[in-house]
């Protein structure tokens, strides 16, 4: 895979229909959204990257028969990689298809990424995703051309509704992300974990902070109360004292009268 600098990170391709555009928002977010962790960082800059600035994805959708315009071929070509929201929608598609064609030729199909977000792989998938021709040499030195099973690199977000769809789409935006990084899902994946590990530790730490400091300090006032309240009583006794020897000392001058 050669390396240059491209304008786009990804470009995503879909049906403008509900629940794919829906999908091609959220995974735009999120992926933009996506951090690295710091440990992975310093492996994807060596391979020239070290986050996603910039998705590409076309709001509008072309008039069936209409050819690709050119802002889309240009955007095909700036885009590093290529990310298909596949549904049973998907294949019926020709823009769709035209854009997966434009993108292989420019940049080949391993830079292809799937997204399948409703049905099984086999209804969904485009036919250029899911198989390719080969040609092969009889034994005779002719040549004739197969079709070749391919499985594409793909997240499956798949949900009951557009909430679980969403969550799903959080869970599998690293799998997407590890090639955009050029490393590795298990590593990324990894370095994710040790992110989330070290932030908990620090919340953990900070919370037993919080409470040691106010176990402390609850306990600097318990014994300001307490304190507090053996003064009172104590107060409370010598007033109470004082009443009585005064009440006896009325009650001696009464008997000497």
């Amino acid at each position: 895979m050669g390396k240059r600098d491209y304008i786009f990170d990804g470009f995503i391709s879909y049906r403008h229909a509900e629940l794919d555009k829906f999908v091609a928002e959220r995974l735009q977010k999120s992926l933009e959204g996506f951090k690295i962790p710091r440990r992975a960082n310093e492996k994807a800059k060596t391979n020239g990257k070290d986050k996603i600035e910039r998705i590409f994805r076309d709001k509008d959708e072309l008039p069936i028969g209409s050819d690709l315009a050119t802002p889309i071929i240009d955007a095909l070509r700036e885009s590093e990689f290529l990310l298909v929201i596949c549904s049973p929608r998907t294949p019926e598609s020709i823009w769709v298809q035209r854009e997966i064609d434009t993108f292989i030729s420019m940049h080949g199909r391993e830079r292809v990424l799937a997204v399948l977000i409703e049905g099984e792989p086999s209804e969904s998938f485009p036919k250029t995703l899911s198989q390719m021709e080969k040609e092969v040499v009889l034994p005779d030195g002719s040549t004739t051309v197969e079709i070749i099973p391919i499985e594409p690199l793909a997240a499956d977000v798949r949900g009951k509704n557009k909430n679980e769809v969403a969550r799903n789409i959080k869970r599998e935006t690293m799998r997407l992300a590890s090639p955009m990084f050029h490393c590795g899902y298990d590593d990324l994946r990894q370095r994710h974990k040790e992110r989330k590990a070290r932030r908990t530790m620090a919340v953990f730490a900070a919370l037993s902070a919080f409470f040691l400091s106010f176990g402390s300090y609850s306990t600097i006032q318990a014994l300001k109360i307490k304190n507090q309240s053996d003064q009172i009583q104590e107060q409370s006794n010598k007033i109470i004292i004082e009443q009585f020897n005064t009440i006896g000392d009325k009650s001696l001058e009464l008997s000497e009268t």
